[in-house]
């Protein structure tokens, strides 16, 4: 019986993990997305219908699956266009503490 209770508590713990792996999952997609339309806002010349977009996106699926060396291409242009971008980090203004006006 020993047995039985503790994969019961182990099984009851992992799910306890799982679920909580899940929140966090979830949370990341959630920052992932809100930082992809972010992206988007920056770029002024990306100011497109988001029907058009959302099919521009579309066919670059399609033609990624038809030719895969298309998908390594994309990524490294994306790559090299987000470092092209100021960082959040950069472009706000140092703040200054209490001790620092004193």
């Amino acid at each position: 019986m020993q047995v039985y209770e503790r994969t019961i508590k182990e099984l009851s713990k992992l799910e306890e993990q799982r679920a909580k792996l899940d929140l966090q999952i979830l949370d990341l997609q959630k920052k992932k997305n809100e930082e992809f339309l972010s992206l988007l806002n920056k770029v002024p010349s990306l100011n497109l219908d988001p029907m058009m977009l959302i099919g521009g996106l579309l066919h670059a699926v399609d033609e990624a699956n038809k030719k895969p060396e298309l998908k390594e291409k994309w990524r490294q242009a994306a790559q090299k266009f987000c470092k092209r971008l100021p960082s959040q980090k950069r472009t706000k203004a140092p703040q200054s503490t209490s001790q620092e006006a004193a």
